[in-house]
């Protein structure tokens, strides 16, 4: 006789969580449409790298010599990344922990925090991987107030419970682009009960202007259970590498390890890594051609019946008049790929991946007559 495992407590708790979603990658898109040609506008990756000095590393490695090469594990902690990243932020070595990814982070925070239960306040519209990461550690998820153009940050310090253990705070947020003003992060950092880790997620840091974005770790000193996260799949193009790194107290970063697995970031990622976070100049030209992109971008929606909102990050988002699924088949059916937003509450809403002018281009042109037509 055959048993679901759905019969198995734990296993119908996870039943019940929504699955991550990612977007369509190119060769799906093409093997199911026959398409020469597409323009990936779905997942906020850099198209401008990675270097060829991060390409060159990595050829370096795949070669082999006598320290490194494929058939050896990588350095556990990630000791050499981990001291460049020290320098870069101005950190101790030991308040630097790496991921798989900053989303491993997040599970990694979360499988701490919630050994013993709990709640996690997460804004609504906010990163599905905050929600999951929750959920999967056997936390529950508290969601406050939020709009595809503001963040309540009262309803956000309300919504706190007696259980709270963690508060994930996407800044600038994915999928809206909203980012807190310096005294609204203040507030945060200094109004949440001790106890609590707040996770402030800064994956798109980067593409702000350094001189005018409020940097929460500036605050690491301030509030031990800080959590600062951020990504190398974005602003530093290693998204297929899926390495990123978080920054915090030594007390709490001594926690995360006991919790992250050996040998959880791959040699190829952590030489990749070390290379980029080195690299000014790559990010100063990545964050000048996304500014650019943006630019123009919002100029040209005053053009067609959508409006955009969202002011950070390397996207933007694009309401319709219409259910924006009906747009995402439309534009997949020219070879455009960008990302519907219904999944996050947003029935009418697609994010919109700024691209290469050419690749921006071609989505105005797939896009503008179905826009203007109602689709």
């Amino acid at each position: 006789m055959t048993v679901s495992l759905s019969v198995l407590p734990g296993f119908e708790k996870l039943s019940r969580i929504p699955l991550y979603v990612p977007g369509k990658p190119i060769q799906e898109v093409q093997r199911e449409l026959g398409l020469a040609r597409i323009v990936k506008l779905a997942s906020n990756e850099n198209p401008w790298g990675p270097t060829e000095a991060v390409k060159a590393r990595v050829a370096a490695v795949i070669a082999g010599s006598e320290f490194e090469g494929l058939g050896l594990y990588p350095v556990s902690n990630g000791h050499y990344l981990r001291q460049r990243i020290a320098e870069r932020k101005g950190v101790a070595l030991d308040r630097v922990v790496l991921g798989n990814g900053s989303s491993e982070i997040l599970e990694m925070v979360a499988k701490a925090a919630f050994l013993d239960g709990g709640s996690a306040v997460i804004p609504k519209h906010s990163f599905a991987i905050y929600g999951i990461a929750t959920q999967t550690a056997g936390g529950r998820v508290i969601e406050s107030r939020a709009s595809a153009t503001e963040l309540d940050v009262d309803d956000l310090l309300r919504s706190v419970a007696d259980d709270t253990r963690l508060v994930y705070l996407g800044h600038p947020n994915n999928p809206t682009g909203i980012r807190l003003d310096r005294a609204a992060i203040e507030r945060v950092v200094r109004s949440l009960r001790q106890d609590i880790v707040l996770v402030v997620d800064q994956a798109y840091a980067e593409y702000e202007d350094p001189a005018e974005y409020p940097d929460a770790a500036v605050y690491l000193d301030e509030r031990p259970n800080l959590l600062v996260l951020h990504t190398f799949s974005k602003i530093h193009a290693l998204a297929a590498l899926r390495i990123g790194y978080g920054l915090g107290s030594k007390e709490l970063i001594g926690y995360l390890e006991r919790v992250r697995s050996p040998f959880n970031t791959n040699h190829l990622a952590q030489v990749a890594a070390e290379v980029a976070v080195q690299d000014l100049s790559f990010e100063a030209f990545s964050r000048m051609k996304n500014t650019e992109a943006r630019k123009a971008f919002v100029l040209e929606v005053p053009k067609h019946r959508c409006k955009s909102s969202g002011t950070s990050g390397n996207f933007i988002l694009l309401e319709t008049a219409f259910p924006a699924m009906d747009l995402f088949k439309e534009l997949l059916q020219r070879g455009v790929i960008v990302r519907p937003m219904h999944g996050y509450g947003l029935p009418h809403h697609v994010r919109v991946t700024f691209g290469k002018p050419e690749e921006m281009q071609a989505f105005w042109s797939a896009a503008g007559p179905l826009l203007d037509g109602g689709c």
